[in-house]
């Protein structure tokens, strides 16, 4: 889920190949993580020293419909969650924050939440993973994920971004799936010199098992050699070094060698979830509410 996704549509988000089996680590071989940082959201409200509210109607560079408010009634913490809800409301705020200085105020159909650790708290390499629940229906669109703290290779995509979990449309029809309702989650990496055909991609899918209380725990471990995605601590996906760095004396950049903040968000409809599944956005799904019973990051010793 990327800012600026400029010219990126549906078609191209999901071209994530059915990801192929992960190397495990052998024998003595697994790393010792250090815990470095976490929120549990045991409190009462949104520790502001750690997250920041996302406020803008801009549409995050995708199209999508809501605007992210710094209201109750879309960021919460309570009963050691946090929730993130997304409701029809016509909310009226300011545009993207790449848009030119003045630009006027936009309206959307619809309003939801967006925390981030941008300026606050940012790592580079380790393990990131958070116990959610992620809500269903079409055109509903949560998302955990990473973005760099600095354009250090330049604007989106050079500097990269990192996927940690998106869902689009749960429980939508959808032809190609077990049991013919959309139940797979996406890992990704984005990457390259541009949009168009110099924006890249790596990723991979998996339908989670299920549990009785319908939480998974969503994580990447980043290295500089690798990144692989887990659900529930079983690995779906990995990308390698040499997948992203590119031919010696090209002029795109490699990147995800540099900190990278957190950002979470229930984000409504969209190039990629109005263009798949039952397409558009299904109103009867609202409120949908994306709940999150913590987020950590550990660092592996001797390498972090």
């Amino acid at each position: 889920m990327a800012d600026r996704r400029t010219g990126l549509i549906a078609a191209a988000a999901i071209l994530l190949a059915a990801a192929p089996a992960v190397a495990r680590p052998a024998e003595g071989s697994q790393p010792t993580w250090r815990q470095v940082w976490s929120d549990e959201f045991d409190g009462a409200r949104l520790d502001l020293s750690r997250w920041s509210y996302a406020v803008d109607c801009g549409g995050g560079g995708n199209h999508e419909r809501q605007c992210y408010v710094d209201q109750a009634d879309t960021v919460s913490v309570r009963d050691g969650l946090l929730r993130l809800t997304a409701r029809k409301q016509a909310t009226t705020g300011p545009p993207a924050p790449w848009a030119p200085a003045g630009a006027p105020f936009e309206t959307r159909d619809y309003r939801s939440g967006k925390i981030l650790t941008r300026g606050k708290l940012a790592w580079r390499y380790g393990r990131i993973e958070a116990r959610a629940r992620i809500p269903g229906g079409q055109g509903v669109w949560p998302a955990i994920w990473m973005m760099p703290e600095g354009d250090s290779y330049g604007e989106w995509p050079r500097s990269g971004e990192i996927d940690i979990l998106e869902a689009v449309n749960l429980g939508a029809p959808c032809a190609g799936c077990p049991g013919g309702r959309e139940n797979r989650i996406f890992g990704t990496i984005h990457f390259g010199a541009g949009a168009g055909a110099d924006h890249r991609q790596l990723g991979g899918q998996t339908v989670p098992p299920p549990t009785a209380d319908g939480f998974h725990v969503y994580a990447v471990e980043w290295s500089p050699g690798q990144i692989v995605w887990s659900v529930d601590g079983r690995a779906y996906f990995q990308a390698r070094a040499e997948d992203w760095k590119p031919a010696a004396g090209a002029a795109t950049p490699a990147p995800f060698d540099r900190p990278f903040h957190l950002i979470l968000n229930l984000a409504v409809g969209g190039d990629w979830p109005e263009g798949a599944n039952a397409k558009g956005v299904d109103d009867a799904a609202l409120p949908a509410t994306m709940e999150v019973d913590w987020v950590r990051v550990s660092q592996r010793v001797g390498l972090d």
